[in-house]
């Protein structure tokens, strides 16, 4: 691999890094699940209790 080809190489790679840090930053600022009623929480359901007997 020549010189030119490993700088593009590496420049697409950080550029790659770079829109990933920018995704995951626009996620933190979606809408908390604190809006909630309480007692429902995002993608849970209760735990069944055991069967005993």
């Amino acid at each position: 691999m020549n010189k030119r080809a490993k700088k593009r190489l590496k420049e697409a790679i950080k550029k790659d890094i770079g829109e990933r840090a920018d995704k995951r930053q626009e996620q933190t600022f979606s809408p908390p699940s604190k809006n909630l009623p309480p007692g429902q929480t995002r993608g849970f359901t209760a735990k069944p209790e055991k069967k005993r007997g």
